[in-house]
């Protein structure tokens, strides 16, 4: 469209001072003319028109065929008009294209800024996992080389504890920001796979119970109970333990004495099943309630107010839903969630479902097992990282395992020795030769042993949890490593 600076100038709808962009506008002096480029509209099914206009007169040349040598050839019919009005017509058609094309233009730049926003969050929170968490797993490891020690004294094994306690909370504290992070940025993921949740529920008191009996702290009743002994559900089972674990680690919390009982209740007019943590402490502030399960809601000196936030997201990622009230007595409160149960044709299709281990090791609190009770003697470990490698290395010599350590791949790739060790334990993130690297090179020497990958960084961890398993041979080695991020590949 071409229209004259002084029919421009008399629009102020029309007049930008300066214009957006010199892409969109090009004078030419000698005519005092601008040239506006409005995105172009293409269809099979239309007619291209040329239209020259302005405030006052309007000339419409149909465009016949844009391949011909001159213009009078590519041409049909032209029609002049001096009708203001039908000028003024095509003016204000005009007027809401360009409106259009500069918030096309602008909302394509946004988009181009919120993906640029959303690939540095991607890079900060990987980053992040891997420098918060790296620090962690060596105090936790090591502090529970020293604990399982022999003829350790009861006041060295006090002060052990409560670096024990303290890492966890860091680790807790650490898992939580970064969740939190992930769900500002609709990152979290959950991974859905078939179990009984009865197992998971009582998997958690009965961690509970005994972290109370090794706090010494039996002041209070931890009990379960179930309308039915096999819930199977199809959702995250790392992600529910996290809710069921914060939900009665703060009813514990906040309870100084007295009972704290877990419900699971199938109700199958609905179709869900209900967990419910009922405690008998101070109850729920009322002045809390209404932002209850928002971020960094707290009235506790303790805590962060992120668990019931991430907790509440994480119920609602599985098509479920949160909620918390006062007991009707006046004493303590009660947190129930809800989640689908599956249908009569899942329920068919599943011919098992294994139950989880619960009690098996648990008397013996340990983490750090008898290499005879798994099928796996040789280890070939190979970490960058000093701290990880000997936190490692002890443990599983500890628990009778053959383990050659390597920080160095290069090093270790000419040091591996086929058709001798029984699994494989190597960092994701190495320089030179990182870890997928190294198991590729050593699958040509020896394409038979199992490979476990270690990481920190939450990019190679979401990844190797998607595609991983434990067999169940496996599962008491696999336990060595429940408080850091080992997957089977």
């Amino acid at each position: 469209m071409l229209v004259s600076v002084e029919n421009l100038e008399t629009s102020q709808e029309l007049v930008h001072e300066p214009f957006p962009s010199k892409e969109n506008y090009q004078q030419d002096p000698s005519n005092n003319i601008y040239i506006r480029y409005i995105v172009k509209q293409q269809s099979a099914d239309l007619q291209e028109t040329i239209l020259i206009v302005d405030r006052n007169v309007s000339f419409v040349i149909e465009l016949i065929d844009d391949t011909k040598a001159t213009f009078e050839e590519a041409i049909g019919l032209a029609t002049y008009s001096n009708s203001k009005s039908t000028a003024l017509s095509y003016v204000s058609i005009f007027e809401s294209l360009w409106k259009q094309t500069e918030l096309y233009q602008k909302l394509n730049e946004l988009n181009e800024q919120l993906q640029e926003h959303d690939k540095i969050q991607e890079e900060f929170i990987t980053v992040a996992a891997h420098e918060l968490r790296n620090p962690i797993q060596p105090i936790l490891g090591l502090s529970e080389v020293l604990l399982s020690r022999k003829g350790i004294i009861e006041e060295d094994r006090k002060l052990l504890n409560v670096i024990i306690r303290n890492a966890k909370r860091l680790r807790n504290l650490t898992e939580n920001i970064l969740d939190a992070t992930k769900i500002e940025s609709q990152s979290l993921k959950v991974n859905k796979q078939y179990f009984k949740l009865n197992d998971i529920i009582k998997n958690v008191l009965a961690d509970h119970k005994k972290e109370e009996e090794n706090n010494k702290q039996n002041r209070i009743k931890l009990a379960y109970s179930s309308n039915n002994d096999n819930i199977i559900v199809k959702a995250d089972a790392e992600r529910l333990t996290q809710v069921v674990s914060n939900l009665l680690g703060n009813a514990i919390k906040f309870t100084q004495e007295g009972e704290i009982s877990v419900n699971l209740s199938r109700d199958d007019t609905d179709q869900l099943v209900v967990v419910s943590v009922t405690d008998t402490g101070q109850g729920i502030d009322p002045e809390i309630i209404p932002r209850l399960f928002r971020k960094f809601a707290t009235k506790s000196i303790v805590g962060t107010g992120l668990g019931l936030y991430i907790s509440k997201r994480i119920i609602e990622a599985h098509g479920g839903k949160m909620w918390a009230e006062n007991n009707p007595d006046g004493i303590g409160a009660t947190f129930s969630f809800t989640l689908p149960l599956i249908t009569q044709q899942e329920r068919i299709a599943i011919d098992t479902v294994p139950t989880m281990n619960i009690e098996e090791g648990r008397n013996k609190r340990s983490i750090y097992y008898d290499s005879d009770k798994t099928r796996m003697k040789r280890i070939f470990l190979v970490d960058d990282d000093y701290d990880h490698t000997i936190t490692f290395k002890m443990g599983l010599e500890l628990a009778k395992f053959e383990v050659d350590a390597y920080n160095d791949s290069a090093i270790a790739l000419s040091k591996f020795k086929p058709d001798y060790y029984d699994l494989l334990l190597i960092d994701v993130k190495m320089p030179n030769i990182d870890g997928f690297e190294l198991y590729e090179k050593i699958k040509e020497i020896d394409n038979k042993v199992l490979v476990w990958f270690i990481t920190a960084y939450e990019t190679y961890y979401r990844a190797l949890k998607e595609v991983s398993s434990t067999s169940k041979g496996d599962i008491q080695l696999f336990s060595f490593f429940s408080s850091c991020y080992c997957k089977t590949y």
